[in-house]
């Protein structure tokens, strides 16, 4: 489609394919779903209809600039290159001087005609450096709709009517401009306007009334009085002048000039039946006027500049014979009624009596008038909705808002002055009121009127002079508040301004070179975009999902890491504390002690991460490999791997990092250890007084959640960190205030009584078990009591430390309890019989060194708690998914798609699809599916775009799709149910988006939120008038939003009201179906559940069929369960992808536990020596070690 003179015109043209580029560099700007079509500018140009002009320049960077940030430093120096030179004539902004008055009027000839309020609220300030004296701002308001007393104003598409005729309810009206009607004379509306250049030479009511048919200069319109929201009802285009139609027998006649002949066609009412016969006649050669009429024979008038010839037939046929008249006087027309006594404001042209209402009508000056004969009075006027306004062409009829220190007239808010015009109406000051409606917000949607009341009449007022062109299309003046919003206009944003300067040509050069200067590319929508750099921000985006899960997950892994370097760590000081006690005994300090422990953790450290590094390198890579299967699925072959030597180094640092932080950590804590304990190989010795390390820990414990709260406290409860800041700071408040209680208090009273120095004595388990059991209650307990966290959404970074904070609490919850458990496991008369000493042994060591064993458990137990988190996941929504294929397919298999632009053109019978009558017998059902797009709008007036689909009578009677709810009167089955929203206009089905809740914080997953039996304004966007109530019937099964969406509603609303196209046709076959003898299956074929093998197979040979068949019309064929199933095989392959990735951690965990068995063994040499040599077995002290690690392991 090109533009030509204003209007879209269709253009066709035949160019031969010179190559198939692939999807890569250029051929990639369409992508995968929107084919594009590459040839060189001038041909593109041409083809067009844009010589000369572009919309696009690509400029290429220079490979010294080809990072990011230097990329966006060209973008900047070619915006400002483009501000420097832009001037205001290049921004549409008009500037021009009236020689009389020495007046400045600056306006803008781009869009809507509108300066930005940011220029005229800058003028307004710099009025005096200009030499300016004074400004006045005008607005203007296109109007689409203006009722006085509930009577539209605004219908006519002349005020030069020339036909007036009475149907079978409406009042009809013609000019040559176009023609309409208006129900009662009084009511709703319908106008048809012939486009520009082209005139309207005859019009013709049917005999019933109800029908009006225009000839005009490129075809035919008919109006339909019952269809008054149908902006075109039907319409023929001819390729020459329609002179004449008339009415006979129920068809139109109409007479057609072409190529110097004349054609004479018979058409239906609907104009859907045609048939047209050339007339062997002598044409003039220009032809002023076409003339027929018919009664039992058919009259043909035809006249030229000179001449005027007459014909006739002997009969009323179309291909009857035209031959001269020559029967005597020549047969006059129907004249249309006229009423006697017209008013006195009438003119010459049309009147009429509506006899159904009682009404009196007739042309004047301005358009139709209505009077009442026995007073005179005028009732009621009706206008053109556009008029011609002198050399401003035809626009619509507006109003007028003044504002500045130079108005004209002042307007109260909420008031309007009206033009003469109006004034015919006898309008009484703060009675009578006005319901306006603006075009600009129409045509975006807005249909609420707004409310004028008449406040006077202005006339010639001094200043307005200038528009005086503009009376002819003026109504009235209103405030610039209300013009603002009748005309959708911005603050401060003006159609004119005018300025009064002190002097002439000085003030006018400098009002254009101020407004040269303000000009920028963004006037005029010019926008420079990095490509590239957007394409690589849109890349990571996509993918934030995907790095946030692994940055969660990994999450773990790495602590199970660290917990691991720490384990080991651990048991090497215990294992050499006997080498540092030597060491301290010989003079090595502390700092010596802890700088040796470092430094040689350092070396393995660095070579460790290089090796870790190298790894995760080949981990990444077989990932990547798990993505590019996963999307090549669907498809997408874009997911690349690629890695840089930065990342590698962040890699290894990040390792060095953390192995350092936790070698030092333990380091301090192992070079305090007593040199003589050390030496003799024993324990230290529990001091009985509070730690000054556990103060010091409370009191950074503390510090960091006051710091968290005056975070959340300075970020507001809706910030993003809300949530994280608010479980980290009642955390860090456990933690700092517990131990006082459990800890210190008992120290500080254990001299008073016993059951205090029992606490103290048993300071460590209660610490553990209080605080373990503190962290549960406040992370999981509270977590739906909480008010304050009802109001916040957890983000990655809140899963992370929730994680870990549970994990940590429960590890000190059984550590605390396993004195107690090995108490009563030690003490089973059933376990010692069976294991005799080994299980307390066993027992014995694990618990005799807590801190070892809570770490290895510690670690354990993160792995686990990530899997079993994504198994779950995993596990859900395989569960939740499972019905999605019996959800979104119902009753059908296959779905045939097309699209608004390009409906799908099929037959109901499917006999007629060019396929074989095996296929053809295997279908049982075939349903139309017509899409729409409008506004809903709930009993609040918030309203939202959305698809309205539109259903037939098969889909119903076959069973539509699954459905999760629905009003139970409407029927007991989910067929009654679709039979009875189809059989009634008023009812519709919904996708399941309208209901469902987010779990996180209850919002719904779409705008709005509907129940069953609430009504639902359904609003035409391309005409918000057209609207219509309906009320929820039932809800679609909770997959629909993504394979169904849509307002499901009876096809014969959706098609006759709301213009739906048909792009879906829904395909079902036979339960008997069964695929032929030659069909090959391809390997997974019938695989989906809830239907037999032979049906799916039958279903995917009835697609290969008909594929080649239909897609060269343009349609899509595709098996519905497939579809389906690639979505959820998608997700899963993901998830799948992820549970590989977290079997590292089990590696660690396991690579923990073989570590502390190695080690448990290498340094228990001396005690296994002495159990054997009490006479423990071998295989005793195997299951020694056995029943060791497995304690550790289940716990964790």
């Amino acid at each position: 489609y090109v533009t030509e003179e204003n209007q879209r015109k269709r253009s066709t043209s035949i160019a031969t394919v010179l190559e198939v580029v692939s999807n890569s560099g250029q051929g990639a700007a369409a992508g995968t779903s929107a084919p594009a079509v590459f040839t060189d500018l001038s041909t593109a140009q041409r083809l067009q209809g844009m010589e000369g002009q572009l919309n696009t320049i690509y400029y290429a960077v220079d490979d010294l600039h080809d990072e990011a940030p230097a990329i966006t430093t060209v973008v900047e120096s070619i915006e400002h290159h483009l501000d420097s030179v832009m001037l205001a004539e290049d921004v549409g902004l008009s500037i021009a001087t009236d020689e009389a008055t020495g007046a400045i009027s600056v306006s803008s000839e781009r869009g809507l005609g509108r300066l930005s309020g940011d220029d005229v609220l800058a003028l307004r300030s710099n009025l005096t450096e200009l030499g300016l004296t004074s400004m006045m701002e005008v607005l203007q308001v296109p109007l689409i709709d203006v009722e006085h007393n509930d009577e539209p104003l605004l219908t006519l598409a002349s005020n030069a009517i020339h036909t007036l005729d009475e149907g079978q309810r409406a009042l009809w009206h013609a000019s040559d401009s176009g023609f309409g009607f208006q129900i009662d004379g009084n009511g709703e509306a319908w106008v048809w306007r012939a486009s520009e250049g082209e005139t309207l030479h005859d019009f013709t009511l049917s005999s019933d009334g109800q029908y009006g048919i225009a000839a005009h200069s490129t075809g035919l319109m008919v109006g339909f009085e019952n269809e008054v929201d149908d902006e075109e009802w039907a319409v023929f285009d001819s390729s020459g002048v329609m002179h004449v139609v008339v009415e006979f027998n129920g068809d139109w006649w109409s007479v057609e000039e072409t190529n110097s002949s004349i054609v004479l066609h018979q058409f239906s009412t609907d104009l859907s039946t045609h048939a047209s016969h050339q007339l062997d006649l002598q044409v003039p050669s220009k032809i002023v006027d076409i003339e027929l009429m018919i009664d039992d024979r058919m009259y043909l008038e035809i006249e030229g500049l000179l001449s005027v010839d007459r014909y006739s037939t002997s009969t009323v046929s179309l291909n009857a014979s035209f031959e001269p008249y020559a029967l005597g006087e020549w047969p006059n027309g129907t004249l249309s009624a006229e009423v006697m006594s017209p008013h006195e404001r009438c003119d010459d042209g049309a009147s009429l009596h509506h006899s159904s209402s009682d009404q009196y009508w007739c042309t004047y000056e301005d358009g139709l008038l209505r009077w009442e004969p026995s007073t005179g009075l005028i009732e009621s006027i009706r206008l053109p909705v556009l008029s011609s306004a002198g050399g401003f062409g035809t626009m619509p009829q507006m109003l007028l808002a003044f504002g500045g220190s130079n108005a004209p007239i002042t307007t109260e808010n909420r008031t309007i002055q009206v033009s003469q015009r109006l004034l015919e109406l006898n309008l009484i000051e703060d009675v009578d009121s006005f319901w306006i409606k603006g075009l600009i917000p129409y045509a975006f949607g807005d249909n609420d009127a707004y409310r004028l009341t008449y406040s006077g009449s202005y006339s010639e007022i001094e200043g307005l002079e200038g528009l005086s062109e503009l009376d002819p299309v003026v109504l009235g003046f209103v405030s610039l508040t209300d013009a603002e919003q009748l005309a959708s206009a911005g603050e401060n944003e003006r159609s004119l301004v005018v300025l009064s300067q002190e002097n002439d040509a000085a003030a006018v050069e400098g009002v254009r070179s101020w407004f040269d200067d303000r000009a920028d590319a963004e006037d005029l929508n010019l926008a420079v975009r990095p490509v590239k750099v957007d394409a690589a921000a849109l890349a990571s985006e996509s993918s934030g999902v995907l790095a946030a899960m692994f940055l969660v997950f990994g999450s773990f892994t790495i602590a199970a890491g660290v917990l691991l370097v720490l384990t080991i760590v651990l048991m090497l000081a215990e294992a050499r504390r006997g080498e540092f006690g030597t060491l301290r005994s010989l003079g090595m300090s502390q700092s010596d002690a802890r700088s040796l422990a470092v430094m040689e953790g350092a070396m393995v450290a660095s070579l460790s991460g290089v090796v870790g590094s190298l790894v995760g390198l080949g981990l990444a890579w077989f990932i990547s490999i798990g993505f590019q299967n996963m999307f090549s699925s669907v498809g997408s072959g874009q997911f690349l791997f690629e890695w840089t030597w930065s990342s590698l180094f962040a890699g290894w640092a990040w390792g060095f990092l953390l192995a350092i932080i936790t070698l030092w950590g333990t380091a301090v804590w192992t070079a305090r250890t007593n040199i003589v304990v050390a030496l003799r190989g024993g324990r230290e010795v529990q001091s009985n007084s509070v730690s000054w390390l556990l103060v010091l820990c409370q009191i950074l414990f503390f510090g960091a959640g006051a710091f968290c709260l005056s975070i959340l406290a300075l970020l507001g409860f809706s910030s993003s960190f809300a949530y994280f800041l608010w479980v980290v700071s009642g955390v860090c408040m456990l933690i700092a205030t517990l131990p006082f209680f459990t800890v210190e208090l008992p120290s500080m009273l254990k001299h008073r009584h016993a059951r205090w120095a029992h606490l103290h004595r048993h300071a460590g388990r209660n610490t553990c078990a209080s605080l373990g059991l503190a962290l549960l209650v406040w992370t999981v307990g509270l977590h739906g009591l909480d008010p304050i966290r009802q109001g916040m959404t957890p983000d990655e970074l809140s899963f992370i430390v929730l994680g870990l904070v549970e994990v940590f609490a429960g590890v000190l919850l059984l550590t605390s309890a396993a004195p107690l458990i090995v108490g009563r496991l030690g003490k089973s008369k059933r376990l010692t019989r069976r294991f005799g000493p080994v299980l307390p042994v066993a027992l014995a060591h694990p618990l005799s060194s807590p801190v070892r064993t809570a770490v290895v458990m510690g670690m354990f137990s993160i792995t686990v708690f990530s899997v079993v988190v994504l198994s779950g996941y995993a596990e859900q929504f395989d569960n939740y998914s499972s019905s999605f294929v019996e959800e979104a397919e119902g009753d059908y298999e296959l779905l045939l798609t097309g699209s608004r632009a390009r409906p799908i053109e099929l037959p109901l019978n499917v006999s007629n699809w060019n396929i074989s009558s095996q296929s053809a017998d295997a279908i049982d059902s075939v349903a139309r599916i017509h899409r729409s797009q409008v506004f809903l709008e709930d009993s609040t007036g918030d309203r939202m775009p959305y698809l309205l689909r539109g259903f037939d009578e098969n889909f119903s009677s076959h069973g539509g799709l699954p459905l999760y709810t629905w009003d139970p009167s409407l029927g007991t089955t989910e067929e009654q149910v679709w039979m009875a929203v189809s059989d009634r206009q008023d009812l519709v089905i919904v996708d399941a988006s309208f209901g469902l809740e987010s779990v996180a914080d209850g919002s719904g997953l779409s705008t709005l939120s509907f129940s069953i039996g609430e009504s639902i304004s359904l609003i035409d966007i391309s005409n918000p008038g057209n609207s219509k109530i309906v009320k929820v019937a039932g809800f679609m099964e909770q997959s629909s939003y993504l394979f169904s969406a849509g307002v499901w509603i009876s096809d014969d609303v959706a098609v006759e009201q709301f213009d739906a196209r048909l792009t879906r046709m829904y395909v079902s076959v036979a339960d008997d179906a069964a695929p032929s003898e030659a069909f090959v299956p391809v390997d997974g074929t019938g695989s989906p559940m809830g239907k037999p093998r032979d049906v799916r197979l039958a279903t995917a040979e009835l697609s290969e069929e008909l594929e080649p068949v239909l897609n060269d019309e343009g349609v899509q064929v595709s098996i519905i369960a497939d579809e389906v199933m690639v979505i959820q095989s998608l997700v899963l392959a993901l998830l799948a992808i992820f549970e590989a990735y977290l079997s590292l951690g089990l590696i660690v965990g396991i690579a923990g536990i073989g570590v502390v068995t190695v080690r448990s063994v290498s340094e228990r040499t001396k005690t296994i020596g002495i159990l054997r040599a009490l006479g423990y077995r071998r295989g005793m002290v195997m299951a020694t070690f056995m029943i060791e690690v497995v304690w550790v392991a289940v716990l964790g």
